[in-house]
């Protein structure tokens, strides 16, 4: 074998290596925030402890999971509006969420949210 195959498969080889290193590294890192980012869908906690913080919204008809999800990140509400659009697909409430205003709280958990959202067609007196 000449000098100049050595070089050559060395190099080869050493390539090879980088980008086997370099995959195994974009894998890994990809790997852990996947896997975070699911966690975060069955088990994001409150934007804030208790007592939190009452943070007033209004729903529209016809307002997007995604619209009220980016309301609600920008009231403080959530961390994350692609995670609300997440969340309210998984378990989010059969009917959507009904148009109103609603009093939330930085303590609630986007469960606890959906939940309420959920709830403007119903009658809410406790008077019999």
């Amino acid at each position: 074998m000449g000098g100049k195959q050595i070089v050559g498969a060395v190099v080869g080889t050493v390539a090879k290596v980088v980008i086997a290193a370099v995959a195994l590294m974009f894998i890994y890192r990809y790997s852990i925030m996947a896997y975070e980012y699911g966690y975060r869908i069955f088990g994001e906690e409150a934007v804030d402890a208790e007592p939190g913080r009452d943070v007033s919204i209004e729903i529209r008809d016809g307002d997007s999971a995604a619209q009220i999800g980016e309301l609600m990140e920008q009231k403080g509400l959530i961390r994350d509006a692609k995670l609300f659009v997440i969340q309210e697909k998984l378990s989010g409430p059969e009917d959507g969420i009904a148009p109103g205003v609603y009093e939330l709280n930085t303590a609630m958990t986007i469960e606890e949210m959906l939940e309420i959202l959920s709830k403007s067609g119903e009658e809410t007196d406790t008077e019999e």
